[in-house]
């Protein structure tokens, strides 16, 4: 065998080593990225379920709406102390927001004698 023949044998010997290291190479971090994969679907799926387990305990409140008449010396604050909860509204002007919107108030003043619509949660439920 030549000097010439030799030299392109041993190039193409590590050319096809080259070439088999990269597909192994390439073949590793696939499968690696498929099992992260894998467990981050378990992971995800567990926890829902832990997740959906933990939700039945909870206590359960319903949301009813009553009719109020308007007293001497009621305000929308005062009903908000009355009949708003922190569970359910983050502030009073949140729940004061929800009365006017449900009876179509456009602005805060009320009158004695008046019916206004309240909204509040109650754990029984009423048929």
């Amino acid at each position: 065998m030549s000097d010439t023949a030799y030299l392109f044998d041993r190039d193409l010997k590590n050319y096809r080593r080259k070439i088999r290291r990269q597909r192994e190479i390439r073949r590793r971090f696939i499968l690696a990225g498929v099992a992260v994969v894998l467990v981050l679907v378990f992971t995800l799926s567990y926890h829902a379920l832990i997740s959906h387990a933990n939700t039945e305990m909870e206590n359960i409140t319903y949301k009813y709406f009553t009719s109020i008449q308007i007293k001497a010396g009621d305000t929308l604050w005062s009903l908000a102390d009355t009949y708003a909860d922190s569970v359910h509204y983050a502030s009073r002007e949140e729940y004061i927001a929800e009365v006017m919107n449900i009876n179509h108030m456009t602005s805060e003043d009320i009158y004695t004698g008046n019916y206004l619509i309240v909204p509040y949660y109650k754990a029984e439920f009423v048929k």
